[in-house]
């Protein structure tokens, strides 16, 4: 028992040790306030009804999110994706690569990922099955920024995808 970080605690955990951080939001509301805590530029957001309903809100605090067609403008500060789910014990949230979402985080500095509150807690062994029964071409499990060390052996992160990764649980209202 000592020593234990409860299961609650141990997404959160798992995410400061590889440099991502972990919130809580409850409506679009909520979910706006957070997004405008990261975003220092254009603002992409996936086309999903959850960030669909933010946009309204992320207007209202004078941001100009923009929802992702088909194809976008290649500069962006922050883009927000919907997860599939997140494994608190290895810091992961699992993302699906299918349509515009899978190619606008990886342009962005900061990508944020909500992931529904029913699917924030799964094992390892229930997040590979969902991976392995979802429809998408891939599921990509991201565990905190992208890091390279090729160069030099200094750790780099956001070299090839965000330097930052924001972690939301999310339920909508």
């Amino acid at each position: 028992m000592g020593g234990e970080v409860p299961q609650e605690g141990l997404l959160e955990t798992r995410l400061k040790e590889v440099a991502g951080r972990l919130h809580r939001a409850r409506g679009p509301q909520a979910l706006a306030e957070i997004l405008a805590q990261d975003a220092g530029g254009p603002l992409w957001l996936e086309d999903h009804p959850w960030l669909q309903e933010a946009a309204p809100e992320l207007e209202k605090i004078g941001l100009s999110p923009r929802i992702a067609p088909e194809i976008w403008e290649l500069e962006a500060h922050t883009a927000v994706t919907v997860g599939l789910g997140a494994v608190p014990e290895t810091g992961s949230v699992l993302v699906a690569g299918d349509g515009p979402a899978s190619w606008l985080s990886l342009q962005a500095r900061v990508h944020v990922v909500l992931v529904p509150t029913q699917r924030a807690d799964l094992s390892f062994s229930q997040a590979l099955d969902l991976t392995g029964k979802h429809e998408a071409p891939m599921v990509t499990w991201l565990t905190g920024p992208t890091r390279t060390a090729d160069i030099e052996k200094v750790l780099i992160l956001g070299a090839q995808g965000p330097g930052e990764l924001v972690v939301v649980i999310y339920e909508p209202d």
